[in-house]
């Protein structure tokens, strides 16, 4: 299982003074003291939907104490989080076991008294609470920009696996987040705090309703982002773009073998574009080349919690640099152009040489055309918009 866990840290900041707090009504029907929303809007809200109804409950209370609240909401920046606990893990702070709403302030204690609302049990695995909580968060704290961080499991666009409430017994499957994302609005970055998320299929689930996604090629181990560092940066300089916003993001997450800032806007067109030709081509050239084709997926870098997943550009320079055929040839090249393109920023442990920032789903045995590889095809949009599928279909016949 793809495990995202968190370390405490213990390092601290000064205080700073509390907002006001005023009582607001909700859309939800609750009553609940709430910072009072400024007049003027701001340059970012950050949104942490934070799904801890599971065996991370234990790492809940230390991230938004000892990450969150190190550097908390300032004069231009918010920063809202929607957090679910699960009973059995973990009792800190109360062992409060529901769904709360908090408006981060510096040193704040994630107790039932900090919180803005509390919500509930609500299903983090449901679609319908993403949106509520961006809705309040928009609603509340309009901001010029908004960045929007999935903390949890996470295993790319595999049903069953991203998202996870223990409670409810449910997960947030792609094809719910693919029907919720027109309600969201735009959201300037997208960060998946959790487990093989960095692939091109997510880039694609989200392209055109953001600018940028940071996540990991590969598993997430103890620290994952380290919301600290990367809000003292924020905080610093609150006209960061959404590019040096994700950048950011991914350069904070120090400790993990990958991590990568990704654009998502119209830069994504050209690779999907060349995926596409490129998968054409593979398809063409398959009769003639089906060794060498054998010989560059074995070569290409793969994950070691998720075989599947193969770095996309090394998957290319393979083809590229083992297939005799100028025309695939030409067409891996291109893939690696627009690669490097849409690759804003990538980091990789000495054991991942061959990651370069970006996932693609790959199959090689019949074996491996099970319900994921049924799901792949029928419900994701990249294979859904691309040949890749067809490819896949044709080398395992």
């Amino acid at each position: 299982m793809n495990v995202k866990r968190k370390m405490r840290r213990t390092s601290k900041l000064l205080k700073r003074i509390p907002f006001l707090f005023v009582w607001v009504t909700l859309v939800f029907g609750q009553s609940c003291a709430a910072p009072a929303a400024l007049t003027t809007q701001d340059k970012w809200t950050v949104m942490v939907y934070m799904v801890g109804d599971n065996e991370l409950e234990e790492y809940v209370i230390p991230d938004i104490e000892q990450e969150l609240a190190i550097t908390g909401s300032s004069q231009n920046v918010n920063v809202l989080v929607l957090a679910d606990r699960a009973p059995g893990y973990d009792t800190s702070q109360g062992d409060w076991q529901s769904t709360k709403l908090f408006y981060v302030t510096q040193g704040m204690v994630a107790d039932s008294a900090s919180a803005v609302a509390d919500w509930g049990e609500r299903n983090m695995g449901n679609a319908q609470t993403l949106i509520d909580f961006v809705a309040w968060s928009k609603t509340n704290y309009p901001a010029d920009h908004y960045a929007l961080y999935f903390w949890d499991h996470g295993w790319s666009w595999h049903p069953g696996w991203v998202l996870i409430d223990e409670t409810d017994v449910d997960t947030l499957d792609y094809d719910e987040l693919k029907n919720a994302i027109p309600s969201l609005g735009f959201i300037d970055v997208v960060g998946y705090d959790g487990c093989n998320m960095a692939s091109l299929e997510m880039l694609q689930v989200w392209h055109g309703y953001s600018t940028a996604l940071t996540s990991s090629q590969e598993y997430v181990e103890d620290y994952g982002i380290e919301y600290d560092a990367l809000l003292a940066e924020l905080i610093a300089n609150p006209d960061m773009s959404a590019d040096e916003v994700a950048i950011a993001t991914s350069r904070s997450a120090i400790h993990d073998k990958t991590w990568s800032a990704l654009a998502t806007d119209s830069r994504l067109d050209t690779l999907l574009t060349a995926v596409d030709n490129w998968s054409i081509a593979l398809m063409n050239g398959l009769p003639a080349n089906r060794i060498e084709y054998e010989r560059a997926f074995e070569a290409t870098q793969s994950f070691w919690d998720a075989p599947m997943d193969k770095d996309l550009y090394d998957m290319a320079f393979e083809l590229e640099r083992t297939v005799a055929d100028q025309n695939i040839k030409a067409k891996s090249l291109a893939v690696m152009d627009a690669v490097r393109q849409v690759v804003l920023y990538e980091k990789r442990a000495e054991e991942y040489g061959g990651a370069n920032g970006i996932t693609i789903y790959h199959i090689s045995s019949a074996s491996e055309k099970d319900s994921d590889y049924a799901y792949y095809r029928s419900v994701i949009d990249f294979a859904l918009t691309t040949n890749w599928d067809e490819f896949l279909n044709a080398y395992v016949p």
